[in-house]
């Protein structure tokens, strides 16, 4: 096994057979039986294994995307689709971790520590995903706001995770759902002509000092 995978695996059993943290780097080395200069080599400090573990699952799903040969040939919409789908498998390999570590909707969020490198990175994937959509016209793209579209994809991640933690269902059917029923929602917000009336009607309030 790597050395990066090794420290990864360890320090989540770790957690998960101690119920908590090391209380050192030294402490976690000792016993993978490796060398402190080894877990230097890959992290700069304890928590930053933390933050790799959501992107790592991140980067193993767009493995898992590319291998795809079809992949390519998706809508926008199915990508996105298909981007949710693969992520909520990697993040169930290391369930019982995000179940100790994370269960209130408010630490999966920009203001994690743990979850930035990971939001950050989605954010890139998406807009991605979302600039192809506007330049085959699959979405509208809209003066000001048409730019920060793959922002709104976090409170979408945010949504499923809460979702996925709390999922009891066999296979996760509750979580698929969710996935296929949020991801086509904010797709169709984002395509039709109802987040340009809920604009227009926000514009109007905000003039009328009503709201």
């Amino acid at each position: 096994m790597a050395s990066l995978e090794k420290i990864i695996k360890g320090y989540i059993e770790f957690q998960l057979l101690n119920g908590r943290k090391p209380h050192s780097v030294l402490e976690l080395t000792k016993k993978l039986k490796i060398e402190e200069s080894v877990f230097y080599s890959h992290f700069s400090s304890m928590e930053k294994i933390s933050e790799r573990i959501p992107v790592l699952a991140l980067e193993n799903s767009l493995k898992r995307i590319e291998t795809d040969e079809s992949f390519g040939e998706f809508t926008a919409r199915e990508k996105l689709l298909g981007l949710f789908f693969t992520l909520f498998e990697e993040l169930t390999v290391n369930r019982s971790y995000y179940l100790f570590n994370y269960t209130n909707i408010q630490e999966i969020s920009s203001k994690s520590k743990d979850w930035k490198p990971f939001l950050d990175e989605l954010n890139t994937v998406i807009d991605e995903i979302l600039s192809q959509a506007k330049q085959f016209e699959e979405i509208k793209d809209r003066p000001l706001i048409g730019d920060h579209y793959s922002k709104g994809f976090k409170l979408v991640f945010t949504y499923l995770f809460r979702v996925w933690i709390k999922d009891d269902s066999e296979g996760f059917a509750t979580t698929d759902a969710a996935i296929e029923k949020t991801v086509n929602l904010s797709f169709d917000m984002l395509q039709s002509n109802q987040l340009d009336a809920l604009i227009d009607f926000g514009r109007f309030a905000f003039k009328t000092k009503v709201i």
